[in-house]
Order: structure tokens, then sequence, then C-alpha cells
């Protein structure tokens, strides 16, 4: 087995983790051994709506053609990879067609995906992300599409979703994205390479999430002492794919969880699909959907509505600072300025958060 990762950071705590594996910095020059399957995730920046959108003609987003020529060196028949639901969308689609044909060009057959989020595995972080999974064994695609873990009634309790509520405290014109229950992403940072996770509102207090908290939410129970700053460790959280997502994923390619298939390989249960040569809602792919040498067709399976709301087991219970002042008044001024609703009592946190900093200074 190796790893590749370009993050410094990120590198030396997979090194803590996985002390007797190969460990490389850059997928452009890495030459792989030999494996059975490569998983991995091209950077999103030229993907993403608060990115660039190059696209594949981005630079970060180019990484998907030397991912994939490591996967043909290392002769592994599967890969796994994901990406920003985003991805099916740009251009009219055809980024996402762009990308389907890079996997094709490299030998890969069969290619599924589905977009998935990662409340749907008792993470209350809502979290959008598309998976893929291309192989030249037709068998390997279809555990993409089995059903997902039943959650348990903590995980989706009406009384615990009240209890924490999570927004993004930096935002502008754009919503809140005010969740009860649970947290809107957590990004790997502003433009400036500035950490801003997500803050949470419980009861009285506002404050931001905790490294701790955000690589909690992602599945992750690292100590935060693997890192060497606060910033790290978010960009981390950011950056990583919900634990629990890879792990299902996983657990159905390499065979460790037949139950629960809900999927048939019958051709009949396909749907056609065609895109038009203009711009619209037609020209976009579906959220699940499988390409065989270039034929595409969508997916459709029973949607379960099982989704986490139980962000107050996430949190930690002792005292964390609260948001400043200037944070707090910046925000409502940006609110004010937008127009964008905000809810009454987290607006009556922020407004006394700001006025008694203000009468203690």
């Amino acid at each position: 087995m190796a790893l590749c990762e370009s993050d410094p950071e990120v590198t030396d705590v997979l090194r803590l983790q996985y002390p007797n594996t190969q460990l490389v910095r850059d997928v452009r020059t890495f030459s792989p051994p030999r494996v059975d399957l490569v998983a991995g995730g091209w950077p999103c920046q030229d993907i993403s709506v608060a990115g660039q959108q190059a696209g594949l003609s981005g630079l970060k987003s180019r990484l998907l053609i030397d991912m994939l020529r490591v996967a043909q060196k290392a002769k592994a028949s599967t890969v796994v990879a994901e990406n920003v639901p985003n991805l099916l969308r740009m251009n009219a689609g055809l980024e996402f067609t762009g990308s389907l044909q890079a996997f094709h060009d490299y030998g890969y057959r069969f290619v599924a995906w589905r977009v998935m989020n990662a409340r749907s595995f008792g993470l209350p972080q809502h979290r959008n992300r598309i998976l893929l999974v291309a192989s030249t064994e037709k068998e390997r695609i279809y555990p993409l599409f089995r059903s997902l873990p039943r959650l348990s009634n903590e995980q989706t309790s009406p009384a615990k979703r009240g209890l924490a509520a999570g927004f993004y405290w930096t935002a502008g014109i754009h919503s809140l994205n005010y969740s009860r229950g649970y947290v809107p992403t957590i990004k790997v940072g502003s433009s400036l390479n500035i950490a801003s996770p997500p803050a949470v509102h419980i009861g009285a207090t506002v404050r931001q999430l905790t490294p701790v908290e955000a690589l909690r939410l992602q599945g992750f129970e690292i100590e935060i002492g693997g890192f060497s700053s606060a910033k790290a460790a978010l960009r981390a959280a950011g950056n990583a794919v919900p634990r629990p997502m890879g792990r299902w994923l996983m657990d159905g390619i390499l065979g460790e969880d037949q139950a629960f298939h809900e999927f048939s390989t019958q051709e009949s249960l396909f749907h056609e699909w065609s895109f038009s040569s203009g711009i619209g809602e037609s020209s976009r792919h579906p959220k699940m959907g499988i390409s065989i040498d270039g034929a595409i067709s969508p997916v459709k399976i029973r949607a379960s509505g099982d989704q986490s709301t139980n962000l107050i087991d996430y949190l930690d219970s002792g005292d964390h600072p609260s948001l400043s002042r200037r944070a707090a008044t910046g925000l409502l001024e940006r609110l004010a300025r937008s127009g964008q609703p905000c809810p009454e009592d987290l607006r009556d946190v922020l407004e006394g958060i700001s006025s008694r900093d203000q009468e203690s200074a």
C-alpha cells in the first residue's frame, strides 16, 4: 500500500497513523507499486461553486489525469474517486462528460457515480459529494447503489435537533446556511488561506467550531496534537472524505458488506438519458448514473429519508471563546446590507455579544 499527499501537515499525521506505509508527496512523479484499487480525489478548487470553476482546464483539476496515470501504471482494476457535485453541471455538463471520457480513455469501461450526503451516514454535517467508481469489471461498480446505513433514533431525534445549530459566521450576500441539528459543509478555508470553520449556536452561546469537533464531524477521532496548528487541522477536516462514507463504499467494493443490495445489474432497470446540445436543465447529468463505454444511463433507487440531526452529540461541553464583538457586529452588518433572513434567537445572541463587549471595552 502507498499513500500520496501533498500537504506536509497531513503527511506528518499520516506518518503517525500508518508508520509502515510508503508516503509520497507528488502524484505527478509517483511510480506506484502494483495494486488492485486506487482511491483518491482530485482538487475541487477549479470545480466548486466557491472556486474558479475552470474545470478540467484548471491546473489543479488536471490532477485527475495524473491519478488515472498512476492507476493505469499500477494495473489497478478499479478506481474510486470523490469530488463536489458541481462537477455534474459545470459548463452544461461538459466537464463531467470530459471526466467520464478520461476514465474510459485510461481503460475503465464501466463508471458509476452517485451524489451522497454525510448526514446519511450519521454525521450531522450537510456535505454533498459525488462518489465515482470506475472499473474494468462491471460487477465492481454496482455496490455504489446499495442501500444506505440505517440510522438510530438518537441520530435523528427531533428533540436533539433543536439543541444546537450550525451556520456560516463569515456569510456575505449569501444565506447563513443556518441549520438546526447539523452544520453546513466544513470547508478548507477562504481564498486568503484563512481557516473559517462554521459557527455553532447552542442556547445563549455562539462560537466557532473547534478543530477537534470539525474532525469529529468528518468521522475522525484524531487528537489535535497530531497537527502543528489548529489551522492545519481545520484544513485537513475540510479536505477529507467523511470516514463512514468512505468505509461504506469500500466495504461494498471489497466484498465485506454484500447485504442489503437493492440494485440489479439488469439493463432493463436503466432509463434512457440523452443530452441536448443547448445549455439548460436537460444538459445536466443525473445525480446517479452509469457510463458504459461512453453510453450514459441514469439510475433510480429507493431513497432513504434518514438524515443525522444530533449535532449536540458532536460538540464539546466545555467553555470555548464566543465569537468576538468584531465578528458578531460584522455579521449583523452584512446581514443588514444583504437583506438575508436571520433566526431571531441567533440575532438576539449576536446583538448581545456586540453590545456586551462594547460596554466592557
